[in-house]
């Protein structure tokens, strides 16, 4: 009797535990590159999930969130922002039914680049890139990818 029971408890958290899963169909990878002295590229890969879409950075009002590089002010030090957060991969459009627009988006890979200038010798980089990715009408709420980085002249 112990036994079954032991089992029916062991069955039961499984089964709760499969129904607690967060989808994260989006996986980051955050690098640097150094570009020239003090000026870097930070690059921000995706590998987006079979039949998911990552958004692009630029958005019409009343859409999903788009892809966006956010820096924390409290943490970083000795770093300027450099152009925009941009996408060097090509996106595709499609019109959306669930938000009624046309939106630009990305399937399998993505990279954005964030170029920055360091404004000493040293500065440190703290921030996340926030993002949202949709299949069909199934959307992930606001997810954050945060990178972290020391870097140099």
């Amino acid at each position: 009797m112990k036994k079954i029971l032991a089992i029916m408890v062991l069955v039961a958290a499984f089964a709760t535990g499969l129904t607690a899963q967060v989808l994260k169909p989006v996986k980051w990878q955050i690098t640097h590159k150094k570009v020239s002295e003090g000026v870097y590229d930070i690059v921000c890969k995706a590998t987006v999930d079979g039949g998911w879409h990552l958004y692009d950075t630029k958005l019409p009002e009343g859409g999903p969130l788009p892809t966006t590089f956010n820096v924390d002010e409290d943490e970083s030090t000795g770093i300027e922002l450099v152009g925009e957060f941009k996408a060097t991969t090509k996106s595709l459009t499609e019109h959306s039914e669930a938000f009624d627009m046309d939106l630009k988006y990305f399937e399998n890979t993505a990279t954005f680049v964030q170029r920055v200038k360091l404004t000493g010798a040293k500065a440190k980089l703290v921030g996340y890139v926030e993002y949202m990715s949709c299949s069909g009408g199934q959307c992930t709420p606001p997810a954050e990818a945060e990178f972290d980085f020391e870097l140099t002249k």
